[in-house]
């Protein structure tokens, strides 16, 4: 786990409470920090939102292209509903209320890593059965969502893009495959 936080005892508690928890833990002081420390190819990245430099949400966005398989949890005040609201719109996947107990922390991140690698399963059979396909990889990555059952607006949320250029991108995905709907999207990449 990768823990961002500029508090240095919260920070260092933080991991120290984790190493003993049995994970492999490191600490960065900011969001700056923190995107040096990601070659490591962390499973988790716990962040606080408020840091000098890099903050939480920048360093949310970072990990979308840099680290997207791994677990976000954000650390924050829910006094402050903006932020909470910015966390989520930008790829938290979970918020938790400081101050917390580390053993919550390490449940907290056991369950999201495991509910993670479940659904890559579901991820690399879509891949090979898309991989014939000829779509981009961000076509591929669009068809990945539509066939998981996203809704156009999610998509969108997902992907960073607007909720129009996800019509588009999928009408054009439609006429490269030859189809017109999302039941026979399904059934191109799953022929029954």
């Amino acid at each position: 786990m990768l823990v961002a936080e500029d508090e240095a005892d919260a920070r260092e508690l933080t991991v120290r409470g984790l190493v003993r928890l049995g994970f492999q833990a490191e600490g960065a002081v900011d969001g700056r920090d923190a995107l040096d420390r990601l070659e490591r190819g962390w499973d988790a990245v716990v962040t606080d939102i408020r840091m000098p430099r890099l903050d939480g949400l920048q360093l949310l966005a970072e990990l979308r292209t840099r680290l997207p398989g791994a677990v976000r949890v954000v650390m924050t005040s829910f006094g402050d509903k903006e932020s909470v609201l910015a966390a989520l719109n930008g790829g938290a996947d979970h918020l938790l209320e400081k101050p917390f107990a580390v053993r919550q922390l390490a449940e907290l991140l056991t369950r999201l890593i495991g509910e993670r690698r479940d659904a890559s399963g579901v991820d690399q059979l879509f891949a090979r059965r898309l991989a014939t396909l000829p779509l981009t990889p961000r076509e591929r990555e669009l068809v990945v969502l539509v066939l998981k059952g996203l809704a156009n607006k999610d998509i969108a949320e997902t992907m960073g893009i607007g909720e129009q250029t996800v019509k588009n991108s999928l009408a054009a995905v439609y006429g490269k495959l030859g189809i017109s709907t999302r039941s026979q999207l399904f059934h191109h990449v799953f022929p029954v």
